[in-house]
């Protein structure tokens, strides 16, 4: 009997764990290899998945190739061509240089690598099965390098079965596609899913790429930013405020190509148009960094994404000015706001996450100062629908139990925003825009199955909202169903809406079925059991009328009228109150 209870794990149990944090889904080794692909100097880079990426992952590249001795090293973890002394990690210029990668995903999936030189007559295919023996032969290739990634996770079945469907794992690869394509304009890419080319991207100018990613007017939706100062330089385009999108989902962000996540920079960003953009609305950028590699530390995390700076109040300076002063160049900012000193508000709330949580930012220095304790959920998804008991139904119907009356009382439209009625208890102040978003909830959630058929179009409308938007439609194509859509989807994103929901307004129906769809990407994946109220309460939401609508008196009384014939009226599905009441006993008090 021996007292040790420490034991060292086997090579391959290390492997299998640590790849965890390199390989989380089919995205990680796309977006792994791909860069492996740009660093070999890869000027054409074809992607090519099967059923997301969980059967086959095979990327072709035109790069340097591998000599027979460097592919046998490959797959040995820490094994890398990009760095070889300290100094190198200090001063990181290429886009994969852990020497993780491909050994993690060989611990987990089958793997195939084909390679060849320009200057060798022959090339080289390694095959390599988790705990089996590398296999490698000589074979007539062309020159660069192929790999083949097959099974990914079946060896850790766990982890294969929290993976999503393949329509959202398609859209995380489809999203780290556009992210390479952006930070690389001068790089052909081209993507297929199995058989069916999803785009085909030719090297041109960033505008030129952004115009095609984004599915964007560039000429007359982009701005060009240029800026440097202090050893770092800005280059890149922000979209109009026209163009702002409901999520986060047309920000980008590169430091020396390559691309990164950072709230401060992003907020940084969002700062210039601070009177521009209504609540809940977001910029569109793409925006390049460039700075000496010894200034910043992307070594931070295995996904290589965060990044620190040796000076963040700098930089965060660098981008705020940047965009300020080309959105006034474009006569967007006006002046007298232009010029407004941020000592007036240096602290600022910044939400971090789709989840609510929010941070502290101070906007002299672009320093994060950490989240509060309090925690909210996602603002797209409804509150459980409260349930009235009895006694509340009864003390509801008796508010208001003049029908009559009250039918015949005459609505008022005060402040471009409220209508004013009155009941047996007192006023009554409904917002217009509240109740509509409540009584378009309910009356989707209770169409029938010949209801949900929609209005069909004369003609179809043809709508491009590129693969990421394509993939998650189609992943929720049966609530579109629901709401009244009638949709064909193609596999690059192009959509024909043949019907829409009646509620959709002529002329309307690209900016209803984009709206949705940012307001989705915001929210992150909705759990299944409660799609169907998520996506109604979206298309109410967006489909509302606006505050500052003008309604007639016979709008406005059938709006009274449908909102207290609906099953919870008091609340929007988001849980805003719809009205509220000034008593008479209230009133009175007042005028004494």
């Amino acid at each position: 009997m021996t007292d040790r209870t420490i034991h060292v794990l086997s090579e391959h149990l290390a492997n299998q764990i640590a790849a965890g944090e390199v390989v989380q889904r089919p995205e990680s080794a796309v977006k792994e290899i791909v860069e492996n692909a740009i660093d070999a100097g890869a000027t054409s880079i074809t992607v090519v998945v099967r059923e997301a990426g969980k059967q086959l992952i095979h990327v072709i590249d035109n790069g340097s190739g591998m000599s027979k001795e460097d592919l046998e090293l490959s797959i040995i973890r820490h094994a890398t061509s990009k760095i070889s002394s300290e100094d190198d990690l200090h001063a990181i210029q290429t886009l994969g240089f852990r020497g993780e990668a491909m050994a993690s995903i060989a611990a987990i999936a089958d793997v195939e690598v084909r390679t060849r030189r320009a200057t060798d007559d022959v090339g080289w295919t390694l095959l390599s099965r988790p705990s089996s023996a590398v296999e490698i032969h000589g074979s007539s290739l062309d020159e660069g390098t192929q790999v083949l990634v097959r099974n990914l996770f079946y060896n850790v079945p766990a982890r294969r079965k929290f993976l999503k469907s393949d329509l959202t794992e398609f859209r995380h690869i489809s999203e780290t596609m556009q992210r390479v394509a952006l930070a690389r304009p001068d790089v052909r890419f081209v993507f297929y899913d199995d058989q069916a080319l999803v785009f085909d991207l030719r090297p041109a100018d960033l505008r030129r790429r952004i115009s095609d990613v984004l599915s964007l007017d560039a000429t007359r939706s982009l701005v060009s930013v240029e800026s440097a100062e202090g050893g770092f330089s800005i280059s890149g385009f922000v979209g109009l405020p026209h163009v702002a999108r409901q999520s986060r989902s047309g920000q980008f962000l590169f430091l020396n190509r390559r691309p990164i996540v950072s709230r401060s920079l992003a907020h940084a960003v969002a700062s210039a148009y601070e009177h521009l953009l209504d609540a809940g609305q977001h910029p569109v950028f793409v925006l390049h960094l460039s700075v000496d590699p010894r200034r910043i530390d992307v070594n931070v995390h295995p996904q290589k994404q965060e990044v620190k700076f040796d000076d963040e109040r700098q930089i965060y300076l660098l981008v705020q000015q940047a965009v300020t002063k080309v959105l006034s160049q474009a006569n967007v900012i006006p002046s007298f706001l232009g010029d407004v000193p941020l000592a007036s508000r240096p602290l600022q709330s910044l939400p971090s996450k789709s989840d609510g949580t929010s941070f502290i930012v101070n906007r002299f220095t672009g320093e994060i100062l950490g989240p509060p304790s309090q925690h909210q959920g996602s603002p797209f998804l409804p509150p459980r629908e409260p349930v009235f008991s009895s006694t509340m139904q009864q003390a509801y119907g008796q508010l208001f139990a003049r029908r009559e009356e009250q039918e015949t009382s005459g609505v008022l439209q005060a402040g471009g925003q409220f209508i004013v009625t009155t009941s047996v208890e007192g006023l009554v102040v409904v917002d217009q825009r509240s109740a509509h978003e409540r009584v378009i909830y309910e009356r989707v959630l209770k169409r029938t199955e010949q209801d949900s058929l929609g209005q069909s179009l004369l003609f179809a409308v043809t709508v491009r909202l590129g693969p990421t938007r394509g993939a998650l439609l189609r992943e929720y194509a049966e609530e579109f169903s629901d709401l009244g859509f009638r949709l064909d989807v193609m596999i690059d994103g192009s959509v024909h809406v043949q019907a829409v929901p009646s509620d959709v307004r002529p002329g309307s129906e690209e900016s209803a079925l984009d709206e949705i769809l940012q307001a989705l990407e915001a929210s992150g994946s909705l759990p299944k059991e409660r799609r169907k109220e998520g996506v109604a309460s979206i298309y109410a939401a967006r489909q509302a009328v606006r505050r500052g609508d003008k309604l007639t008196s016979e709008e406005a009384a059938a709006l009274v009228r449908d909102l207290f014939a609906c099953a919870v009226p008091h609340v929007t599905p988001r849980g805003d109150a719809t009205y509220i009441i000034l008593t008479f006993e209230e009133l009175a008090q007042r005028c004494k």
